[in-house]
């Protein structure tokens, strides 16, 4: 395991670049960074959003990078020099989610507005705003042949909408997923695009078969909130972070610390490995393009790198 130090506050993103070359963050300090993943060095870090960074993509060739805050619309960025090149000006009430497109010629964006919108990074036009949800969204992710946006938001209400997906050609919902959800904190596609995958505040992890909207799953994670998701490149394993800080105190302790980075068999939930170190809440994970390697990132400021090889 190693550890990139040099974020003031917690750590609340992080995207590896394509090549696997270069890892991004973003914190509740505000800035953007930059590292080197082999020497395990900052190469840049940039003052980002003035609210904390709630969000962050790295375009697949890592040129360009996307943050958003809780304040103002999501910016672009070189990160060759950490410069602003654009803002998706609109989704004015904070931007909670964003993600490339496969390619990176889009953006797509979710917003404390309840929207979804995308975005061509190049203009900085407004393409589609996808309407629906009925509190923030707080996660985003193409499909990998990029024609569906999966989305999910934060609603505290048990229901049936807090995961929706749209056809981004004519702009439309297609689906909702699941039943009894509560607070979505992450979506992801499987690589094939077959699988749909979501977890949730009450330490859930589900999974949907896009064409049908069939739940093919529905797992138990741990003991605390699970915050945060991320797919293998081959789509075996899943890879999620949780955290206890947002129980109250007794609940907290009857339950435990579960500050922890998790990998699990995506065909069936089963629990792989299990990644201790962190010391507060696991808020961000990746994997490298290899999948061999993890990112991790959370509220003791720290991001850190796994060998997830099995």
């Amino acid at each position: 395991m190693r550890s990139f130090t040099g974020h003031t506050d917690a750590v609340t993103c992080v995207a590896f670049s394509a090549d696997g070359r270069y890892l991004l963050s973003g914190s509740d300090d505000g800035s953007l960074r930059l590292w080197d993943v082999a020497g395990g060095t900052e190469i840049r870090g940039w003052a980002a959003e003035e609210s904390g960074v709630r969000c962050a993509a790295l375009s697949p060739d890592g040129r360009l990078a996307v943050s958003g805050g809780d304040r103002g619309p999501a910016r672009l960025w070189e990160t060759a020099g950490g410069t602003e090149v654009r803002r998706f000006e609109g989704q004015d009430s904070g931007t909670s989610a964003a993600a490339f497109s496969p390619e990176g010629r889009l953006v797509a964006t979710g917003g404390g507005d309840g929207t979804v919108r995308c975005w061509d990074p190049a203009t900085g036009q407004e393409l589609r705003r996808l309407l629906g949800h009925t509190a923030d969204v707080t996660s985003v992710a193409f499909s990998p042949d990029r024609r569906l946006v999966l989305s999910g938001d934060a609603k505290v209400e048990n229901g049936d909408d807090h995961v929706r997906l749209w056809d981004l050609q004519e702009g439309r919902e297609l689906s909702r997923f699941g039943e009894w959800l509560f607070v979505v904190t992450a979506v992801a596609f499987s690589p094939d695009g077959r699988f749909a995958f979501a977890t949730t505040m009450d330490a859930r992890l589900l999974a949907w078969t896009v064409a049908d909207g069939r739940e093919a799953g529905r797992f138990r994670v741990g003991t605390g909130n699970v915050l945060c998701l991320a797919v293998s490149p081959d789509g075996r394993r899943l890879l999620t972070g949780s955290g206890s800080d947002f129980y109250e105190t007794d609940r907290s302790t009857g339950l435990g610390t579960d500050n922890t980075v998790r990998l699990l068999d995506a065909s069936g939930g089963r629990e792989l490995r299990r990644y201790d170190g962190h010391t507060g809440n696991v808020s961000a994970v990746a994997f490298a393009p290899d999948g061999r390697r993890a990112a991790s990132a959370g509220a003791d400021r720290t991001v850190r790198l796994w060998d997830v090889t099995l």
